[in-house]
């Protein structure tokens, strides 16, 4: 799916574009049983930094010459289609199409290569500014239910599969830094929590207490 979307952009908007969301969650996860349980995505998320509403026109008509179209079955303002499936593009300005996400602008800004195949590289986000996002998103639409939201679905396992994350959130910019630890500790003394980690954590026994003992090393990123 990833693939097919690289492709279809070509090299100059393959520059341009950063790849988010949870389609992106197993390039993060250095662990292979943890990538296992990775879940599959029906749609493909982009950002890109637009200078105002023209220039979100002008990428609409680059995108259509690369193959993508509109659908009069989406009400989502951002999405497009490349055949079936579902690709929505989002500018990091909320002026352009009256939503964005805090950390869009910032995860532009510090978006890294990476190389989905021998021949393709793509951009997306650092390990910190993927969780930032996603927590952000988690707020605005996950109605703080831990159970049921497919954003915190992806942090755990990023959190999970990925040892050096402790690290990379320690290393980040001092808002990034703050603003996981603090989110991370609101999650943490939810009533939910602990069903949270044990009906979403699969593994040889111990892991669950491994990656609650990881939320609370990350939440203490902050007191430094």
């Amino acid at each position: 799916m990833l693939e097919r979307v690289a492709v279809a952009l070509g090299s100059e908007l393959r520059q341009r574009l950063v790849f988010v969301g949870g389609c992106t969650t197993a390039l993060f996860i250095t662990d292979p049983i943890t990538l296992e349980d990775v879940r599959a995505t029906d749609d493909v998320d982009l950002i890109v930094d637009l200078a105002g509403y023209a220039a979100w026109v002008t990428l609409e008509e680059q995108l259509r010459n690369r193959g993508f179209s509109a659908s009069p079955e989406d009400e989502v303002v951002c999405r497009m289609r490349l055949g079936a499936l579902k690709v929505d593009f989002m500018p990091d300005d909320a002026k352009i199409l009256g939503f964005t996400n805090r950390w869009y602008a910032r995860g532009i800004e510090q978006s890294k290569p990476y190389q989905l195949t021998d021949d393709l590289v793509i951009k997306i986000l650092p390990p910190e500014l993927f969780v930032a996002t996603k927590l952000e998103a988690y707020k605005g639409r996950g109605d703080n239910d831990l159970m049921l939201s497919r954003d915190m679905e992806d942090i755990l396992l990023v959190v999970d599969g990925r040892e050096e994350l402790v690290g990379e959130i320690d290393a980040a910019d001092e808002d990034i830094r703050k603003y996981i630890a603090s989110q991370f500790y609101d999650i943490q003394q939810g009533i939910d929590f602990d069903h949270f980690l044990e009906g979403n954590i699969r593994g040889p026994g111990g892991r669950v207490d491994i990656v609650r003992e990881r939320f609370s090393r990350i939440t203490a990123c902050d007191k430094r």
